[in-house]
């Protein structure tokens, strides 16, 4: 206090330095030697002897704030691209020109007075677009939210990566807060649309990712889309568990393009009418007539076993 006597009473009048000034709190969590460590050695030898943040790494910063910020756990941190478990000294962010990953000081002021709540710098959006620049651009192109009409901050949460995008929830779900569906649903989403859209876009496609998010197709087909290499002979085990996913995209029609000369391995089985059939049915349990009808009319079951004269009670 005596040589940063000016420094430590700015630092003293803010609400963040009250609290750490509290007797309760461990000794080694109170005041300066909270973030800089004990100053015993430094008040002695001077220079030297003292936790220096500029010769720290990011990651020994930010965990020097995580050890008191229990709200920012240290999981959802380093679960988000700002708080990478790679970052290293200064280390610039791959693929970044040169940006680095973002310090918790690099947004949050802790030694002066700032009017903003959280101790920000700036607003939040300024304090994002330093980094993210090209998301103006995108917003011009609309490929993201305008930045003219809300703050980064309403949909993004900068300490948590457990949804993707850093987003604080699911991307309709943060649109329903502010929107009515039908006013923002894009004119092209028709009835058709849900049967032709896989032909019109592509998995990465910027567009779709800003409202269903990035994992958004598999999420509404069940299963991942666009289909792999070799899904076409192995789609049975993909849909065992939910057979009526195909039929999504897909009628009878598209199975039998394949299915009407190739049916499925199964029923080449020389027994497949007589017995193997029924086999099959019991071994898929619940979805077994969810996955016969894929292929097969509702009714073809009972039909079938009518005209043999089968009972009801043997065929069940």
């Amino acid at each position: 206090m005596e040589c940063h006597h000016e420094v430590a009473r700015v630092w003293a009048s803010l609400p963040h330095s009250q609290w750490m000034l509290d007797a309760k709190l461990p000794a080694h969590l109170q005041g300066c030697e909270a973030c800089h460590g004990p100053g015993s050695l430094h008040v002695v030898a001077r220079k030297g002897y003292i936790v220096a943040w500029e010769k720290l790494s990011v990651a020994e910063q930010n965990a020097i704030c995580l050890q008191c910020h229990q709200t920012v756990t240290a999981d959802q941190w380093h679960s988000s691209p700002h708080g990478s478990r790679q970052m290293g000294k200064w280390e610039t962010v791959a693929g970044s020109k040169g940006r680095r990953f973002p310090a918790c000081t690099d947004c949050h002021e802790v030694h002066l007075p700032v009017p903003r709540r959280w101790m920000l710098k700036t607003n939040s959006s300024s304090l994002c677009l330093r980094c993210h620049a090209d998301i103006t651009e995108k917003a011009r192109q609309g490929e993201h939210h305008p930045l003219d009409k809300t703050q980064c901050a309403a949909c993004h949460d900068a300490h948590d990566g457990t949804v993707g995008g850093m987003l604080k929830a699911e991307p309709l779900t943060l649109c329903d807060r502010c929107h009515q569906r039908p006013d923002i649903t894009p004119t092209d989403h028709t009835a058709e649309f849900r049967k032709t859209h896989g032909k019109r876009v592509e998995k990465d496609d910027r567009r779709c990712a800003s409202c269903h998010g990035r994992d958004g197709c598999d999420r509404c087909h069940g299963l991942p889309m666009p289909h792999p290499q070799g899904f076409a002979t192995h789609h049975t085990e993909a849909t065992r568990a939910q057979p009526s996913t195909c039929q999504n995209c897909h009628d009878q029609n598209f199975c039998a393009k394949c299915h009407a000369d190739a049916p499925p391995v199964s029923h080449d089985a020389p027994d497949y009418a007589s017995a193997g059939h029924a086999k099959e049915f019991r071994q898929f349990g619940a979805n077994a007539a969810a996955y016969c009808v894929t292929c097969h009319q509702p009714r073809q079951c009972d039909d079938c076993h009518r005209q043999k004269g089968i009972p009801l009670e043997v065929r069940r």
